[in-house]
């Protein structure tokens, strides 16, 4: 399964000795894993003998570039051809419970012919007139141990034995594009890395060697194919197959018979958007998608369709000869039958007028100045615009709120109301609909006063946001149906003083601003691909402000009459951590309470990626310990996380349990670490330097140490480089 693959080096983070704060004798640390690749093969060419056995010539070189031998490297070959349909035909087979089932092979002959150079010959021999004018493709993965690490190389070449030019390849789909959720792709116990790799096996037909037949590759336990086409297309939309839907599991049985069950994989974003996989800028072929669409590949998505019996499409359809006659690629219009029409994302349609959001200004309603004192109430003058630059109504939006929270050295529970009161999941922000806002002026400016005031104890720096949306039709699927969606602006965020001389915006830690990255990487646009809070909320910076360490899930997590319930935090440091760790975290399930009551069980959550990759969501820096400088800026450490609050059937608060900052990051991945009582220390279970205080983690994992947040974690790598990555310890 697409699952996380986090390793038990992750734990050396918080396991490591301590030399100070807390006592007990230096444990020493062995050296940190290898960052740089110990094992990398290239073919240099390939040629089929008088004896129709391959041999292909291999360089295996080290991480600095020199020679190396065989000796400790597992290595695995493939032959394979690409026939009339586009796709490969492994030559080397094996029966697997009575299924034709491609396969690679070790067993064949080394001949070393220079440092590092060795000409491998294939004990598979191809059959007695073997098609010479066809590109072929020798593949190969290997593996080498080194100590408790295992470095890994996949390399493909492809040739034709007549020597002609190599004109037909299948380039569909490039790793790169795995990559950018899975960090790298690794399966069958992680050697196998390249798509190109994966493509001479994983193929929707095989031939017979026996009979010469050409038939479905399947698994014969589950009866479903293992083409990459059809396999990859239905694990990847998982729980929202037609299939899956009524009833019917989707799995694959692997090694050992071990149940690979993909039913809740969930697509991070909208599964409408092709190009998050068949993306032209690193893919060759990628537009073959509807170029060149089949009845194997559209069927893989929209299993519920059988084109033999017409089931589910209007005529029957024997062989893939007319289905780009109806499903051209594109027609410029969106939701009809063209591929690319079809497959609109609602939120993305050209219809769309656009919402935007803009804060121009806030100041002070008593006294008009820049700087809004405690005690004060904030006058906000903003604008809601489409893309062509027309003012919105703002009676026309369907929801529309302005947010402030503070102070930006870490956002917490205020008293907005000056009653001196400060209520747990309520006061965490001051909310307001500006449905009374003054305008709009010739400008397009509307200018909302807010009713609750800035806290009379407040200091710094506040932050306002804004969050709305608006419903609107786009046509919908064959142009016969019409959906309504609910168009978002993009949250944006303005920072003012209350005490401070400027404004000191809150630090940025995840951005989710950039195209492809970091969240959008996996998730796509907010709002668009992947939408949360009813789809009100897209921009970290933004998130932040409700999800602070006051807050917690209280507002809506159920409690009878005369019972004590304990909630979740929500704040974003810790939540965001726990919902990717997911299914690997030890305390189950992760449950958290979300409007109207509704149960989010992020325990089931399968992390894609690899979570001890904290660039995949990090910005340059954020995730280290740097003494003096505290995890939020300059001087600033974050106040206590609120872990849970026991509250009664009245939302009386009983107790408060509150950890601090460093612990509630660590410990939100690393869940299975003890917690003293207090939040204040750990206990020592499941830390090998025993029970440490906050104050102490400085002294193991800062910035530049040995057992640093960072040093521990793997580091970013290119794209190329990640097919290559080492296996961590």
């Amino acid at each position: 399964m697409f699952r996380a693959f986090v390793f038990s080096f992750l734990l050396i983070s918080i396991s490591g000795g301590c030399s100070s704060g807390g006592g007990g004798s230096v444990t020493p640390t062995p050296p940190p894993p290898s960052d740089e690749n110990k094992l990398n093969i290239e073919i240099l060419d390939a040629f089929i003998g008088d004896d129709n056995r391959t041999v292909a010539t291999i360089k295996l070189t080290d991480e600095n570039g020199s020679p190396i031998t065989r000796e400790g490297v597992s290595i695995s070959f493939i032959i394979a051809r690409i026939v009339e349909s586009g796709e490969y035909i492994d030559y080397i087979t094996r029966v697997q419970e009575g299924a034709v089932q491609a396969t690679s092979e070790n067993g064949g002959d080394y001949q070393q012919v220079g440092p590092g150079l060795y000409n491998y010959t294939f004990a598979t021999e191809l059959p007695a007139g073997y098609d010479r004018s066809q590109t072929h493709t020798v593949a190969l993965y290997a593996e080498k141990v080194i100590g408790s690490q295992a470095f890994v190389s996949n390399a493909t070449f492809d040739f034709v034995p007549d020597g002609g030019t190599v004109r037909t390849i299948r380039d569909i789909v490039a790793t790169q594009s795995c990559n950018s959720c899975h960090d790298p792709l690794a399966l069958h116990g992680g050697v196998r890395r390249d798509v190109g790799v994966c493509i001479t096996c994983h193929t929707s037909k095989i031939v017979d060697p026996e009979t010469g037949e050409t038939v479905d590759q399947i698994d014969p336990q589950s009866g479903n194919n293992i083409g990459f086409n059809i396999m990859i297309h239905k694990i990847h939309m998982g729980e929202m197959l037609p299939s899956v839907e009524a009833g019917d599991p989707y799995y694959i049985v692997g090694f050992n018979d071990s149940i690979h069950d993909y039913s809740t994989v969930v697509f991070p974003q909208d599964n409408r958007n092709c190009t998050k996989c068949h993306n032209e800028s690193v893919a060759v072929q990628a537009n073959d998608y509807k170029l060149k669409p089949t009845r194997a590949s559209c069927g893989s998505c929209h299993d519920d369709v059988d084109f033999a019996a017409a089931i589910n499409h209007p005529t029957v359809q024997l062989n893939d000869n007319n289905c780009s006659g109806c499903h051209i690629p594109q027609s410029g219009t969106e939701f009809d039958i063209s591929v690319t029409g079809s497959h609109t994302v609602p939120l993305k349609a050209s219809s769309l007028p656009g919402l935007n959001f803009a804060l121009i200004d806030v100041r002070s309603a008593e006294t008009g100045d820049t700087r809004v004192g405690p005690g004060e109430h904030a006058e906000v003058t903003f604008s809601i615009k489409t893309n062509a630059g027309a003012v919105v109504d703002i009676a026309e939006m369907g929801s529309i709120s302005l947010v402030i929270a503070g102070p930006t050295t870490d956002y917490n529970i205020q008293d907005y109301s000056g009653t001196g009161v400060e209520i747990p999941g309520v006061n965490n922000v001051l909310r307001e609909v500006p449905s009374s806002a003054e305008g709009p002026d010739e400008n397009g400016n509307y200018i909302y006063t807010f009713n609750g005031i800035i806290p009379p104890n407040a200091t710094g720096t506040y932050a306002v946001g804004i969050e709305g949306r608006i419903p609107r039709m786009v046509g919908g699927e064959n142009l016969i149906l019409f959906e309504e969606v609910q168009e978002a602006g993009r949250n944006q965020v303005y920072y003012f003083a209350v005490t401070d001389a400027v404004p000191v915006p809150r630090r940025i830690v995840v951005d989710n601003s950039t195209e492809d990255e970091f969240c959008n990487a996996c998730h796509g646009v907010f709002s668009k691909d992947f939408s949360i809070h009813g789809n009100l909320r897209n921009d970290t910076e933004y998130c932040v402000l409700c999800h602070n360490p006051s807050n917690d899930d209280i507002p809506v997590r159920p409690v009878e009459p005369g019972q004590t319930a304990i909630t979740a935090s929500i704040d974003f440091r810790e939540m965001i951590h726990k919902i990717h760790t997911g299914e690997n975290l030890t305390v189950q399930p992760y449950i958290i309470y979300g409007f109207g009551g509704s149960v989010h069980d992020f325990g089931e959550v399968l992390y894609p990626g690899n979570t001890s990759d904290c660039s995949a969501c990090h910005l340059p820096n954020t995730n280290i310990l740097d003494p003096g400088n505290g995890i939020l800026g300059p001087d600033i450490l974050a106040t206590v996380n609120r872990e849970f609050t026991k509250v009664d059937g009245v939302n009386v608060v009983l107790q408060t349990f509150s950890t601090q900052p460093v612990i509630t990051v660590c410990t939100s991945c690393h869940d299975n670490v003890g917690v003293t009582p207090d939040g204040a220390a750990l206990t020592g279970e499941n830390h090998l330097a025993g029970p440490q205080p906050e104050s102490a983690c400085v002294n193991c994992h800062a910035a530049g140490d040995p057992l640093g947040a960072a040093e521990v974690h793997l580091p970013p790598l290119p794209p190329a480089e990640r097919i290559n990555r080492p296996m961590p310890e």
